[in-house]
């Protein structure tokens, strides 16, 4: 199988890639910035709004990872993502159809569901983002099935969750936004590290939160390019880690299964934080053949490897 990754030096992206070649596929790269790898047969630096059409002429499907991804910046300077995000992937699904390419895997985001009302997330449940970034993931979705519809163009979005942890030469990248990375790269910078709200109605009163292993979320990818191979239309499933972790938890696996000691401080609850926010992963579990393979603490020990080399 020949598929086109784009985002392929990211976080995601490389891992996709790594995935794909471990498993025998050939791989074309794109993204605007230099991979730090080279799992791919082919690579094209440039924005993936500007992929020729005669190149997806050659591949058997897209997995779209590519974005412009941080929640915060989005609300100050929305037009960014909704160009990105929005606008130039409408270039690349005009060519996929024009290519006549029928597989298309795209990486949406739990912040499609804004601020649920419930604490378990369902892909069905009524729901809508809270923020500009959310909004251009939610976007394509509806997009994408009507592409499916009108063009044959069938896909699958995927939307992760809380995505953590590395692999041998792969990790993230510095100054990360969730819990993991920040209690880690305070801890290893020798500050103190504080968590918000311990009041919350959760069993030790810390707020819980769904993570998940970059390495089963290629995985994940993967498996839809497989699913679209016998199924059309446009689906959607979300990729979590089937259970969620409690900010203490978090601290004390760091504590537990790495060198590392979290000098932990309390600050009050951050408004909007709800107490518990985890995946329903059965429709993935069950219609993709996903199932994660690393728990928190298989999570913790790779980024803290990652981290210390």
């Amino acid at each position: 199988m020949k598929v086109l990754v784009t985002g392929a030096g990211g976080y995601i992206g490389s891992h996709v890639c790594k995935l794909l070649k471990q498993q025998g596929n050939s791989v074309i790269g794109v993204d605007r910035n230099t991979p730090k790898h080279e799992y791919f047969d082919q690579f094209d630096e440039r924005c993936y709004s500007l992929i020729d059409t005669w190149m997806l002429e050659t591949v058997d499907a897209v997995v779209h990872i590519g974005a412009t991804s941080l929640v915060g910046p989005s609300v100050t300077n929305p037009v960014k993502y909704y160009k990105n995000n929005i606008s130039n992937s409408i270039n690349l699904l005009e060519r996929c159809v024009a290519a006549n390419l029928t597989k298309f895997v795209f990486a949406s985001s739990a912040a499609c569901y804004g601020e649920p009302d419930e604490d378990v997330c369902v892909e069905n449940s009524w729901h809508q983002p809270c923020n500009p970034y959310g909004w251009s993931k939610r976007m394509l979705e509806i997009m994408l099935n009507d592409f499916a519809i009108a063009y044959n163009l069938n896909s699958v979005s995927l939307r992760f969750f809380n995505v953590a942890g590395a692999t041998e030469d792969l990790g993230p990248a510095p100054d990360g936004t969730h819990i993991i990375s920040r209690a880690m790269e305070r801890t290893m910078a020798g500050k103190k590290f504080t968590l918000f709200g311990k009041n919350f109605d959760t069993p030790d009163g810390t707020c819980v939160r769904d993570y998940v292993h970059v390495e089963d979320v290629a995985q994940g990818l993967i498996n839809s390019i497989e699913l679209l191979e016998t199924t059309n239309g446009a689906h959607v499933f979300n990729l979590g880690g089937k259970k969620g972790y409690s900010n203490l938890e978090i601290i004390n696996s760091i504590n537990r299964v790495t060198p590392l000691t979290v000098d932990l401080e309390y600050g009050d609850p951050r408004p909007g934080d709800p107490s518990t926010l985890i995946a329903d992963t059965s429709a993935a579990n069950t219609i993709l053949g996903w199932e994660p393979k690393h728990n928190l603490d298989s999570i913790i020990s790779s980024q803290y490897k990652w981290y210390n080399k």
